[in-house]
């Protein structure tokens, strides 16, 4: 009986194909990169998170792909994306070998769990924004209400959680300048996300509101991204 690591070697392709594919749905990947680039180096990585998959299984260690998300999330990090980003591409991996029945409770799955799990920092505010990512877009999005319709909630829930992420990145790494780098590249681009009235600088100022005491160095570097809160009351 062959190995899961061999079935899955033997499907390398087909799996990233599946797991990459619904990220060329999402028009920022286009505008951000390019098409060619974007598909170039998107089905590159896709098949290099196959590789590291089969390697784990081969050594029975999900810790290899727990320190290939660390080292690949730091690399993305530094040319423009999020863990976020990272993190949507093992859920495309996980979901595609789900498809081929290797869902939970699998060697394979658990392993992408595994690397999953390990792009939450340890410690520190860039942690404690993680584990309030969620609370923290639901109240965003509540106040924000008034722009929206019931179906932009959700896919607003879904930015905040983005500008989060990209906001963890910039605090785990010491670098103000990722989140004020992304801030002016992503107010162009906020028009094609199509909610309307809502401004861009709207959404931050309303993210800095909630953030709150509870997040004081997020606060204070989403404070220095480099737009306008003259539309916000915090």
């Amino acid at each position: 009986m062959e190995t899961p690591s061999r079935l899955i070697e033997a499907r390398a392709d087909a799996l990233a194909k599946a797991s990459v594919e619904p990220m060329y749905q999402d028009p920022f990947w286009e505008a951000r990169y390019g098409a060619e680039r974007t598909r170039r180096f998107g089905d590159e990585d896709a098949r290099f998170h196959v590789r590291y998959l089969v390697q784990s299984l081969d050594e029975h260690r999900p810790s290899v792909m727990e320190e290939y998300a660390r080292w690949l999330r730091t690399l993305l990090v530094s040319r423009g994306m999020s863990t976020l980003h990272l993190d949507l591409n093992f859920a495309g991996l996980a979901a595609a070998l789900e498809a081929e029945n290797w869902g939970p409770g699998t060697e394979p799955y658990e392993h992408v769990r595994a690397a999953r799990e390990a792009l939450r920092y340890p410690e520190g505010p860039s942690r404690a924004l993680q584990d309030d990512a969620a609370e923290l877009c639901r109240a965003a999005t509540s106040r924000l209400a008034l722009y929206l319709t019931a179906e932009d909630r959700p896919r607003l829930e879904d930015e905040l959680r983005l500008q989060l992420s990209y906001l963890a990145d910039a605090l785990a790494a010491g670098k103000p300048e990722l989140l004020a780098d992304h801030v002016r590249w992503y107010v162009g681009f906020w028009p094609r996300r199509g909610f309307g009235l809502l401004a861009f600088p709207t959404v931050l100022g309303m993210l800095k509101a909630v953030l709150g005491a509870r997040h004081p160095q997020a606060r204070a570097l989403l404070a220095t991204a480099g737009v306008s809160w003259d539309e916000t009351r915090s």
